[in-house]
């Protein structure tokens, strides 16, 4: 018979800390934060300077609605994946040792086996190509629903 939640947690704290709970915090944090804020403010940004342009012009906003909330996704997607990768590749690295070496001394490591600065955005391209798609999804059936509620799509007000 398994464990329960908290026999799980009882024993894990036990035989670690309560400070092994929240070992990779600051990795997880160095990721979610700017993929989150780079993902959210690029979107609305991005769909605001759109609907911008389309107000100069004789193209009604609510005809390209849809092109507006699938580009907008895409850039923020693009975006997101960018300012996210060190943070990824911070995480990856805080999981992959398992020296249990800390949040600084897992940057420095990256910076000096993986090419300086350079190296916390390796495999970015490749991360672009998987996660774009699914953050333009997320955008775009986002946009979707907030329209259907009834609210403004994204940027246009």
């Amino acid at each position: 018979k398994g464990l329960g939640l908290i026999q799980c947690l009882a024993r894990l704290i036990k035989e670690d800390s309560f400070a092994s709970l929240f070992g990779g915090i600051f990795a997880m944090l160095s990721k979610q934060v700017p993929y989150t804020i780079g993902k959210q403010v690029s979107f609305d940004v991005v769909a605001t300077f759109l609907y911008g342009i389309m107000a100069n012009t004789d193209l009604k906003a609510t005809d390209l609605k849809w092109f507006v909330s699938l580009l907008s996704a895409f850039v923020a997607s693009i975006f997101a994946c960018i300012t996210s990768q060190p943070g990824d590749m911070i995480l990856t690295e805080t999981y992959k040792s398992s020296s249990g070496a800390g949040f600084f001394a897992v940057i420095n490591d990256i910076y000096k086996t993986k090419g300086g600065a350079s190296g916390f955005f390796t495999g970015v391209g490749a991360r672009i190509i998987h996660v774009s798609s699914i953050i333009t999804s997320q955008l775009v059936i986002y946009d979707i629903v907030k329209q259907a509620l009834g609210l403004p799509a994204t940027g246009s007000h």
